[in-house]
């Protein structure tokens, strides 16, 4: 007789009590927030099809902008389900020995692979719907095969679209193809930065301070998209956790909700202060999200204080502990549904005429370049500031608890770790980043630094080795620490991959004339976030480049140091090449950008292209001169320790042999006394 199979577990599967009384998972209230923000997305829609089409978007029609809306809402909130499924199988489930995520998290697993389905989907109609939306052309124009790549390449809201298509692929092959905790923990990386282009390619690219409103919009999503799948992970876990392992998932959640739900909030007050130009929220239907905004912000700090102030009863496990991540999870639904209205409608900035300096940069620079404005605070660089800040603060927080856990950590690594942020500090607060967004020459300049010099100090600092050090290793049974999470991510073939020395090499070198001798830079150039990814991918491929030469972290690939320095010499010829190809050029590099800016002050462009690559020529010797130095100092340290270590062994072996000899002489001693003994014994006729 055959027995009906189990029912497959849901995510709205019954679970026991402590008592064993059934309880529901506790999805109901997030469900019934996300049919009240579809509700309100549609709403948002119906309003914007009734007001008369912005200049240009004269032939906007109401089924892309029905289409664009709802895609939106869903593609948001596919992704964080499937980055929060990620984090709840990676931060808040126990790992296997063997570094695979658990069979406890195959639930949360499989659900994140079926999500992420639908984040693909409808962030792959997002580059045709969201596309014709923003050019405000009907949808059929962008969907034929002639036109499709041609709007996406004029539209960076597209590209981002299409960017979160790739990223929620890569995490379906994942939910499918591999248990790694390192995979699933890295591909939040990926994640991460997918939305956060999105963001940046919103309504916050236009007018007046748009920079500063950008890097805001960085700040928001690389804060709060993380504490969203933080929350969404801890709550998934709630069902399947014990009391214990329960109590610290949630601890780890709250740890992280009071900080980056508090710096989001600047970060959207900074963003609607750009963004209203000020009009009052009450005044523009824009307001209304932007208010929204706030109120889910705020509730959730609120939420945060009371666990903090209650001294975390409610995140010791059972149903007020569910109840609680409920809420800030329907907060996050809700958030997500006031992002997407933002996203659609045009915010007062819109309606204020820019000069081409305001549209590309979001400021003007009148006045020309000195020295003293050149070294003076000038206008800052909102995102670098930002990460100087968590960085150094970071750093010097993990310093103090190896302390304080009576370790020991070099001086040398925190001022070397320091340098290279107070020189990214000058950087960004100074007049120099002004002038490099106008002028080319003031551009190498911090192009060069931020590739060579600033890298070369901070790895020095070996902040991945600080984190195995300041991080407890993941106890029996326990939640993964930081250590953990850095090992396997660090350990994963596809990262070993991306960090082989050939392919490093070749990102490294090729990066400098794919940008610049393509018409990539003046695209770059263009658009603010543009131009801050350039020079973050310019500061990444130095740092892995010379890590791999003189970083103090442990690395997977391992080389001689002979090896190291050819590596090192390699590089030298194509900068050299580089410089003089930029000192030699009969054509103008990023004509189309510096042409279009037209700023008065600056003369001859190809004078300052030529002393562009002065520049050039000159700061690549100095890091390289650096590098040389470390890299000798390193090689002289290990054959003196390997040398230290060969003499200790050859004494020891000497030690040895001395003792075998001294052996083998009492030996053949005894030998002869016994032959002795028996020769005489014979010879007076006794036995022997």
């Amino acid at each position: 007789m055959s027995h009906p199979a189990s029912p497959q577990p849901t995510l709205e599967t019954r679970d026991a009590s402590p008592g064993g009384a059934p309880r529901r998972f506790g999805w109901t209230l997030p469900a019934v927030v996300a049919v009240a923000a579809l509700a309100l997305v549609v709403a948002s829609a119906s309003y914007l099809v009734g007001q008369p089409p912005l200049p240009g978007r004269i032939q906007a029609d109401t089924v892309t902008t029905y289409t664009s809306a709802v895609a939106d809402l869903v593609a948001r909130l596919s992704a964080l389900l499937t980055l929060g499924l990620f984090a709840g199988a990676a931060l808040f489930t126990p790992a296997e020995p063997d570094g695979t995520v658990g069979s406890s998290a195959e639930r949360l697993v499989r659900w994140s692979g079926r999500f992420g389905q639908l984040w693909f989907w409808s962030s792959a109609l997002l580059t045709a719907a969201n596309t014709a939306f923003v050019n405000g052309v009907p949808m059929g124009y962008v969907l034929s095969p002639q036109s499709w790549w041609t709007f996406q390449s004029v539209t960076p809201s597209g590209l981002a679209w299409l960017a979160s298509a790739l990223v929620a692929l890569g995490a379906v092959l994942i939910s499918f193809g591999t248990r790694r905790l390192g995979a699933f923990a890295g591909w939040l990386v990926p994640g991460v930065l997918s939305l956060t282009f999105v963001a940046v390619t919103g309504n916050v690219t236009v007018g007046h301070n748009h920079d500063w409103a950008t890097d805001a919009a960085i700040v928001a999503s690389l804060t709060l998209v993380p504490l969203a799948a933080a929350a969404i992970g801890a709550f998934a876990r709630c069902r399947d956790a014990g009391p214990e392992l329960r109590a610290d998932a949630l601890r780890r959640y709250d740890r992280l909700a009071l900080p980056l739900a508090s710096v989001g909030l600047v970060a959207h007050a900074l963003i609607a202060w750009q963004e209203l130009a000020g009009v009052s929220p009450l005044a523009t239907a824009f307001g209304l999200p932007t208010l929204g905004f706030f109120a889910c912000l705020v509730l959730l700090i609120v939420a945060s204080l009371r666990r903090r102030i209650s001294g975390g009863r409610p995140a010791s496990g059972g149903t007020p502990a569910r109840a609680a991540l409920g809420v800030d999870v329907a907060i996050w639904v809700a958030y997500t549904a006031f992002r997407t209205v933002a996203n659609h409608i045009p915010p007062p900035s819109f309606l204020i005429p820019q000069s081409i300096q305001i549209n590309y940069l979001g400021y003007e620079v009148p006045d020309p370049v000195t020295i003293t404005r050149l070294i003076l605070p000038g206008r800052s660089n909102l995102l670098w500031l930002t990460l100087v800040i968590v960085c150094i603060g970071a750093y010097l927080a993990g310093v103090r608890r190896v302390r304080r856990s009576g370790g020991h950590w070099p001086v040398g690594r925190t001022i070397s770790w320091g340098l290279g942020w107070l020189l990214t500090l000058f950087l960004a607060t100074s007049g120099l980043w002004e002038y490099s967004t106008v002028v080319f020459s003031w551009h190498m300049f911090v192009h060069m630094t931020v590739n060579m010099l600033v890298p070369v100090l901070c790895l020095l600092g070996a902040p991945l080795t600080l984190v195995e050090a300041a991080s407890a290793g993941r106890t029996t049974g326990g939640l993964p620490s930081a250590s953990d999470l850095v090992t396997s991510v660090t350990e994963n073939r596809l990262v070993q991959l991306l960090l082989s020395p050939p392919l490093v090499w070749l990102a490294y070198v090729g990066s400098l004339f794919a940008i610049y001798y393509t018409p990539l830079f003046p695209w770059l150039m263009r658009y603010h976030w543009a131009h801050q990814l350039m020079l973050l991918l310019f500061m990444v491929t130095g740092y892995a480049f010379f890590n791999m030469l003189i970083g103090i972290d442990r690395q997977y690939w391992r080389m001689p140091h002979l090896i190291k320095l050819a590596l090192l010499i390699s590089i030298m010829p194509f900068h050299a090449i580089f410089a003089v190809g930029i000192l030699s050029s009969q054509s103008l590099i990023g004509a189309d950008f510096y042409q279009a800016i037209d700023v008065a002050w600056v003369g001859n462009l190809m004078a300052d292209q030529n002393v562009a690559g002065q520049i050039t020529w000159i700061l690549g010797e100095v890091p390289i001169v650096v590098v040389i130095i470390a890299l000798a100092t390193q090689w002289f340290r290990q054959d003196r320790s390997e040398s230290t270590e060969y003499d200790l062994s050859e004494q020891e072996t000497e030690d040895d042999q001395l003792h075998a000899y001294n052996d083998m002489l009492r030996e053949l001693a005894e030998r002869d006394a016994d032959e002795a003994r028996r020769r005489r014994a014979n010879e007076i006729g006794l036995k022997p």
